[in-house]
């Protein structure tokens, strides 16, 4: 195994091995172990708006670190470049490269000698640019650049993946709460036949807790066989109705349940179960 893999290999499984609450952290910890990795005084992780053309200062450590976090600017010097670029670069003397801008220098009194910087892309999508600065060794290796786009590729997956979930988990207490709220009562299973939704009209109709919450759904059998025969009609042969009922005692009280079955689909519309939707039409 040579130094190069051996190095990302550590990174990666020192990373693995932390736990993270914010997306901040994620930077913070990958810029400063990475920054010791490659041997560079400043590491600055750049968070891009692509439509905008902009870069901000989200996470730095070095000298200026504290000084310069929360700095905005378009897409200028060798960061902008690479921003616009999605390319990785090296330039060992920054003072014979025209893309070099030197606001910040000027802005921090900190001098810039040479910069190693990084695309994060995830599916074309440009997370932002990693920038290593002043090489402890004098100059940015290509072994360097090679390290330095393995660890951002691997964290950049990190970050989006958990940028998606935080997603996915917004949408999901949003749909929880639009079936809490609902004025009717709402059972709906899983494909595995478990019972995920099990809303408080439901809770109130039925006059039980939440003890069905995770269950299988043969578990309602003695509480309700015909919710059973209706959701599985659903999952076992997609039958779906619309305005029935059906009688059932419950607690020694004769009721009439008015209900319509469904499917319940996921964001991008696949089958992930089978839901009722109903009402006490007793007295009506």
């Amino acid at each position: 195994m040579n130094e190069h893999y051996l190095k990302c290999q550590s990174a990666i499984n020192e990373f693995l091995a932390k736990k993270f609450q914010t997306e901040e952290e994620i930077w913070d910890f990958f810029i400063r172990n990475s920054s010791s990795l490659l041997g560079s005084i400043v590491a600055t992780f750049f968070e891009a708006d692509e439509k905008k053309r902009t870069l901000l200062i989200k996470n730095s450590i070095g000298p200026v670190g504290e000084d310069i976090k929360g700095i905005s600017f378009g897409y200028e010097g060798i960061v902008g470049w690479c921003a616009d670029t999605k390319n990785p670069i090296i330039v060992n003397d920054v003072e014979t490269d025209n893309r070099f801008s030197k606001k910040m220098d000027f802005s921090s009194g900190f001098k810039t000698k040479n910069i190693l910087a990084v695309p994060c892309v995830v599916d074309n999508e440009l997370l932002g640019i990693i920038e290593f600065v002043n090489s402890l060794n004098g100059e940015f290796s290509e072994t360097d650049l090679a390290l330095a786009t393995t660890l951002a590729s691997f964290v950049s997956q990190k970050v989006y993946i958990a940028r998606l979930r935080g997603t996915i988990n917004k949408i999901n207490l949003k749909g929880e709460s639009t079936i809490n709220n609902l004025s009717g009562g709402f059972i709906g299973v899983d494909l595995d036949k478990k019972i995920i939704f099990f809303n408080p009209k439901a809770q109130e109709i039925f006059e039980v807790g939440d003890e069905y919450l995770n269950k299988n759904i043969m578990d309602l059998m003695e509480l309700c066989p015909e919710i059973v025969n209706v959701i599985g009609d659903v999952l076992k042969q997609d039958k779906i109705v619309r305005r029935q009922d059906f009688k059932v005692s419950i607690n020694g009280k004769d009721k009439i349940i008015g209900y319509s079955s469904m499917n319940i689909k996921g964001v991008e519309g696949e089958n992930m179960g089978a839901g009722m939707i109903f009402q006490d039409i007793t007295h009506l």
